[in-house]
């Protein structure tokens, strides 16, 4: 079906009490003058320096023209078991679970979902568009794929998913018109055995039982990039592993966290970043306030939930690397408020109603470590706004504004999701206060369904991927076809217009896209298909399947077709 056009929203009332506070030409200086004041330097800024997961944010970005249509013809829904994209466009796998990528034969994971681009120059002030080393989150394991049909989980088996699990570190480069997987000694896996130091309040603490170092890093949705060139790993749907790797070791409360890994230094230890939070940590979209302090966006993915924000006590140093690496030890953690558009404080010290709040004649928290072990909680005791799956959230390149994906809601009857957008005070990530509307609705009349991960190009549109999980079996997502993946405009007159621009296979999430600093090549990870087979011998997917099997493999692809950046 056609994809309909939403109602523009350059008259709404958050647009006209934004041009009460500024000018267009006021707003891209002020963007600009917050890069000035803290002296990023191009090169960091040219290899997506903000990491804004995909969009080099440079200078240069304002001179980009944002697109009013998409540089692709749409393409319909479709239930075929096939990655479809526009004519025009090709893919190639480049990445499969089960592929050997290290020196020493490991093998990439399962599920794949968040992939970083760390151009391979970038220490060095570049932005390689041709090479580079990717990070791969890899959310979790299908047991019947990875172990085997059986009906109960072996200690092997157990042992297989959670070496499945984590972040692989792949070197890739492009010969030719082919991307290919470089064996480096930089390519390695961070799994579930893989020792990580936690940082900050909770680290030695009696809610960790003392420990200052864990096991593993597990359901590794989304991410983020920082400015000094390392991954922000996000562990989401945790929980649950507690019975399922029953005997392994595992201890949840290890786990929920932001996990930090220098994609070029693998002697680094990987560091758990304690006073972001522990939540279903979706995605950490990072940028630098006027001051120079770092600050990471994050959604909280669960039916009413928060959406938060961090913001480092110390400022970033372009010039010390080695101090960034411990920016995100210590901050601020803040909830959001979207009743009066405020940031509330999550400290226990300094907000009196973490100290107050009970559960039934108990105090619910008695120190920063209670706060932060389990932020859902202290969130909603400081009135922070439960809203509807709060998947990923990104950046405007252009004007700053915040976008988030909020998936759905099945029990308030929000079964489409839409996606909302705000702006700080005065444009200062840093603000206590902003202003917010919704951008675009989920349904028939836009074409999609359940909103998740995000990506910007540098002109400011917006590329988005769906996560249903009841396509095929739901009525009202008919119209919807398989999981997809959308363009928007975010500025003129199709504002909020959704266009299709990939369809994925059966079963399967398209996820974690990412673009290189050129543009020319897409990166998306392709999750999942075939989740919903009742056993081997009854597939209902075949992708990316190895060559004489039919069992069907999460891998990444490489998109090629696109123009490329063009100046203004």
């Amino acid at each position: 079906m056609q994809v309909m056009t939403q109602s523009p929203v350059e008259t709404s009332v958050w647009h006209r009490l934004l041009s009460r506070q500024l000018t267009r030409r006021s707003a891209l200086g002020t963007v600009a003058g917050a890069a000035a004041a803290v002296s990023l330097p191009v090169a960091f800024s040219d290899a997506q320096a903000t990491a804004n997961n995909g969009a080099p944010v440079t200078p240069d970005t304002q001179k980009l023209q944002p697109r009013a249509f998409p540089p692709f013809t749409p393409i319909e829904p479709t239930a075929a078991d096939a990655l479809t994209l526009p004519r025009g466009y090709r893919y190639q796998v480049l990445a499969p679970w089960g592929e050997t990528f290290t020196p020493d034969g490991r093998t990439l994971g399962f599920n794949h979902d968040f992939v970083g681009y760390f151009p391979i120059d970038m220490l060095q002030g570049g932005k390689s568009s041709t090479e580079a080393l990717l990070t791969i989150n890899h959310e979790y394991a299908n047991p019947m794929f990875v172990g085997g049909d059986t009906k109960e989980r072996t200690a092997k088996q157990i042992q297989a998913e959670m070496q499945d699990v984590g972040v692989s570190v792949v070197r890739v480069r492009k010969e030719g018109r082919e991307w290919k997987v470089v064996m480096d000694p930089r390519n390695r896996r961070i799994d579930a055995f893989t020792p990580i130091e936690l940082t900050g309040p909770v680290r030695g603490s009696a809610v960790v039982k003392g420990a200052t170092m864990v096991k593993g890093s597990v359901g590794n949705c989304s991410g983020g990039q920082t400015p000094w060139g390392t991954l922000l790993t996000c562990e989401e749907n945790v929980d649950g592993y507690q019975k399922a790797w029953a005997g392994s070791g595992y201890e949840a409360m290890h786990q929920g966290w932001v996990t930090e890994i220098d994609p070029f230094d693998p002697a680094w230890t990987p560091k758990k970043r304690t006073g972001m939070g522990r939540f279903r940590h979706e995605n950490a979209a990072v940028t630098l306030a006027r001051d120079g302090r770092v600050v990471a966006y994050m959604g909280d993915d669960m039916q009413d939930s928060c959406i938060y924000k961090f913001i480092s006590r110390d400022r970033y140093n372009p010039a010390d690397r080695n101090a960034s690496r411990d920016l995100l030890a210590d901050g601020d953690l803040y909830v959001a408020n979207f009743g009066n558009g405020s940031w509330v404080l999550l400290d226990y010290a300094r907000n009196k109603k973490l100290q107050e709040a009970k559960a039934g004649d108990k105090p619910l928290f008695t120190s920063q470590a209670e706060v932060l072990a389990d932020a859902r909680a202290a969130a909603l005791a400081v009135g922070g706004t439960p809203v509807d799956r709060p998947e990923d959230i990104e950046i405007h390149p252009r004007t700053g504004d915040l976008y988030a994906a909020l998936t759905n809601n099945s029990r308030h009857g929000n079964f489409f999701g839409q996606i909302i957008r705000w702006t700080e005070k005065d444009r200062d990530p840093a603000a206590t206060t902003f202003l917010w509307e919704v951008f675009a609705y989920g349904g028939p009349q836009s074409g999609f369904a359940s909103p998740d991960n995000l990506v910007f190009d540098p002109y400011g549109n917006l590329w988005m991927v769906t996560d249903n999980s009841d396509l095929g079996t739901n009525p009202i997502k008919a119209y919807h076809g398989n999981n997809a993946m959308f363009f928007f405009p975010t500025e003129g007159p199709n504002t909020g217009k959704a266009y299709r621009f990939a369809v994925g296979p059966v079963d399967a999430e398209l996820t974690g896209p990412v673009f290189s600093p050129d543009g020319k090549t897409l990166f998306v990870a392709v999750q999942h298909p075939g989740e919903d087979s009742e056993s081997l011998d009854k597939l209902t997917s075949t992708f990316a399947a190895k060559e004489g099997t039919r069992i069907p493999r999460p891998t990444l692809v490489a998109i090629e077709g696109f123009p490329g950046w063009r100046q203004a």
